[in-house]
């Protein structure tokens, strides 16, 4: 598998007991592991040695490898100027305005809850005291629809690295007709 991602200059991640690494594989030998390694953004942090020995698991082209690249060759929409809500400097903002806004513009957004379930989704349908979200995965994949209680949603995440990577997932699978 070293070799195969070697050969296609593809990512892997390979877990340690010291921890697991994401990169590119430069070279192996049956000792020792030589990566150059990327941080959950896509960004490239060093060159690193690792003992074979000490390896674990190699992960290639699984989900969070491929999304990890997928973030590493988009920079520019993944991770360029986070947009906000306009007027947001002018208005006197609520979470439920907020919700109300992200309904009316059909923006992507992270709803942080109460509970440990903290959907990305468009907002479909807003009351007083629920709302009903489209779901997507951290993958962009659609996770079905959820029903929220207003009084639940702690924040709302309008536009992060994350939601925005989600955005050019679901834009780019339109374009290809999935």
């Amino acid at each position: 598998m070293l070799q195969r991602a070697q050969r296609s200059r593809r990512m892997v991640s390979v877990q340690t007991g010291g921890g697991t690494f994401l990169g590119y594989v430069l070279s192996f030998s049956p000792e020792l592991l030589i990566m150059r390694t990327v941080t959950r953004q896509g960004m490239l942090t060093s060159v690193r040695t690792i003992n074979l020995g000490e390896v674990s698991q190699v992960h290639f082209d699984d989900r969070y490898v491929r999304l990890i690249e997928f973030k590493e060759h988009n920079p520019d929409a993944v991770f360029g100027l986070a947009t906000a809500p306009d007027g947001l400097e002018h208005a006197y903002l609520t979470v439920p305005a907020l919700l109300q806004r992200a309904l009316e513009a059909r923006q992507l957004v992270q709803l942080i809850t109460a509970s440990d379930n903290d959907p990305y989704g468009y907002i479909v349908r807003l009351a007083d005291d629920e709302l009903l979200l489209e779901a997507y995965t951290q993958y962009g994949d659609p996770d079905g629809h959820s029903v929220l209680q207003v009084d639940d949603v702690r924040s709302v995440v309008w536009s992060d690295e994350d939601t925005r990577t989600i955005e050019l997932l679901l834009k780019q699978r339109a374009a290809a007709g999935e």
